[in-house]
Protein backbone atom coordinates (compact mmCIF):
# COMPACT_ATOMS: atom_id res chain seq x y z
CA UNK A 1 0.00 0.00 0.00
CA UNK A 2 1.36 3.57 -0.73
CA UNK A 3 0.01 7.18 -0.25
CA UNK A 4 -1.34 8.64 -3.24
CA UNK A 5 0.73 11.09 -5.43
CA UNK A 6 -0.46 14.70 -6.38
CA UNK A 7 -1.51 13.69 -9.61
CA UNK A 8 -3.49 10.99 -8.23
CA UNK A 9 -4.97 13.27 -5.86
CA UNK A 10 -5.55 15.78 -8.37
CA UNK A 11 -6.97 13.50 -10.91
CA UNK A 12 -9.78 11.60 -8.13
CA UNK A 13 -10.97 15.70 -7.61
CA UNK A 14 -11.11 16.16 -11.29
CA UNK A 15 -12.70 13.01 -12.11
CA UNK A 16 -15.39 14.06 -9.14
CA UNK A 17 -15.79 17.82 -10.51
CA UNK A 18 -16.30 15.91 -14.09
CA UNK A 19 -13.40 17.79 -15.29
CA UNK A 20 -11.94 14.42 -16.69
CA UNK A 21 -13.45 11.25 -17.97
CA UNK A 22 -13.00 7.74 -16.10
CA UNK A 23 -10.79 6.46 -18.69
CA UNK A 24 -8.58 9.53 -18.22
CA UNK A 25 -9.20 8.72 -14.54
CA UNK A 26 -8.17 4.68 -14.94
CA UNK A 27 -5.01 6.13 -16.93
CA UNK A 28 -3.97 8.30 -14.12
CA UNK A 29 -4.51 5.96 -11.38
CA UNK A 30 -3.26 2.75 -13.39
CA UNK A 31 -0.63 1.70 -10.40
CA UNK A 32 -3.29 2.23 -7.55
CA UNK A 33 -6.45 1.66 -8.53
CA UNK A 34 -7.98 -1.75 -10.85
CA UNK A 35 -11.71 -1.45 -11.99
CA UNK A 36 -14.53 -2.75 -13.99
CA UNK A 37 -17.51 -1.52 -14.41
CA UNK A 38 -19.81 -3.36 -16.60
CA UNK A 39 -24.00 -3.41 -17.37
CA UNK A 40 -23.87 -6.90 -15.05
CA UNK A 41 -21.72 -5.86 -12.45
CA UNK A 42 -18.94 -3.62 -11.18
CA UNK A 43 -15.56 -4.02 -9.43
CA UNK A 44 -12.98 -2.16 -7.86
CA UNK A 45 -9.53 -2.88 -6.29
CA UNK A 46 -7.03 0.25 -4.30
CA UNK A 47 -3.78 -0.43 -3.75
CA UNK A 48 -3.36 2.83 -1.47
CA UNK A 49 -4.06 4.21 2.03
CA UNK A 50 -7.18 5.89 2.38
CA UNK A 51 -6.81 9.80 2.44
CA UNK A 52 -7.90 11.33 5.12
CA UNK A 53 -9.58 13.70 5.05
CA UNK A 54 -11.03 12.50 1.90
CA UNK A 55 -12.57 14.35 -1.28
CA UNK A 56 -15.69 15.95 -0.56
CA UNK A 57 -18.42 15.34 -1.84
CA UNK A 58 -21.69 17.45 -1.75
CA UNK A 59 -24.97 18.14 -3.18
CA UNK A 60 -23.28 20.22 -5.40
CA UNK A 61 -21.35 17.27 -7.21
CA UNK A 62 -24.91 16.00 -7.40
CA UNK A 63 -26.33 18.99 -9.02
CA UNK A 64 -23.96 19.57 -11.55
CA UNK A 65 -23.57 15.93 -12.57
CA UNK A 66 -27.57 16.05 -12.66
CA UNK A 67 -27.44 19.35 -15.34
CA UNK A 68 -24.70 18.05 -17.53
CA UNK A 69 -26.71 14.88 -18.04
CA UNK A 70 -30.04 16.70 -18.60
CA UNK A 71 -28.23 19.23 -21.14
CA UNK A 72 -26.91 15.85 -23.19
CA UNK A 73 -22.89 16.64 -22.28
CA UNK A 74 -22.83 13.41 -20.53
CA UNK A 75 -24.49 10.14 -21.06
CA UNK A 76 -26.34 8.21 -19.10
CA UNK A 77 -23.46 5.89 -18.85
CA UNK A 78 -20.75 8.15 -18.37
CA UNK A 79 -23.29 8.99 -15.17
CA UNK A 80 -23.51 6.13 -13.85
CA UNK A 81 -20.08 5.21 -14.06
CA UNK A 82 -19.51 8.15 -12.34
CA UNK A 83 -21.50 7.91 -9.10
CA UNK A 84 -20.37 4.27 -9.95
CA UNK A 85 -16.64 5.41 -8.99
CA UNK A 86 -17.57 7.75 -6.30
CA UNK A 87 -19.29 4.78 -4.46
CA UNK A 88 -17.10 2.27 -4.30
CA UNK A 89 -13.78 4.70 -4.11
CA UNK A 90 -12.60 4.65 -0.50
CA UNK A 91 -10.92 8.35 -1.24
CA UNK A 92 -14.04 10.26 -1.48
CA UNK A 93 -16.48 11.48 1.36
CA UNK A 94 -19.76 13.22 1.93
CA UNK A 95 -20.03 12.24 5.14
CA UNK A 96 -22.15 15.06 7.27
CA UNK A 97 -25.83 17.10 7.24
CA UNK A 98 -26.18 15.71 3.95
CA UNK A 99 -25.07 12.70 3.87
CA UNK A 100 -27.98 10.33 3.55
CA UNK A 101 -29.11 12.07 0.40
CA UNK A 102 -26.16 12.27 -1.14
CA UNK A 103 -25.69 8.35 -0.82
CA UNK A 104 -29.10 7.76 -2.29
CA UNK A 105 -28.39 10.02 -5.36
CA UNK A 106 -25.49 8.05 -5.65
CA UNK A 107 -26.96 4.89 -5.31
CA UNK A 108 -29.93 5.95 -7.60
CA UNK A 109 -27.59 7.20 -10.56
CA UNK A 110 -25.34 4.23 -10.51
CA UNK A 111 -27.97 1.93 -10.66
CA UNK A 112 -29.28 3.49 -14.05
CA UNK A 113 -27.43 1.26 -16.54
CA UNK A 114 -26.85 -1.54 -13.38
CA UNK A 115 -29.02 -4.71 -15.37
CA UNK A 116 -30.50 -7.26 -12.50
CA UNK A 117 -29.13 -10.98 -12.76
CA UNK A 118 -31.47 -13.32 -14.82
CA UNK A 119 -32.65 -15.79 -12.35
CA UNK A 120 -31.89 -19.43 -13.28
CA UNK A 121 -34.40 -21.37 -15.19
CA UNK A 122 -36.09 -24.10 -12.72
Amino acid sequence: MTNLTRDQWNALEQFAAMAISIEELRDRLRDVVEFVFREDGRTLTSHYLIPSPGIRIGLDHIRSAMARHASSEITTEELSDWATMLLMNDAYDWEGPDEDEIANWLNDISMLTLKPKSAPDP
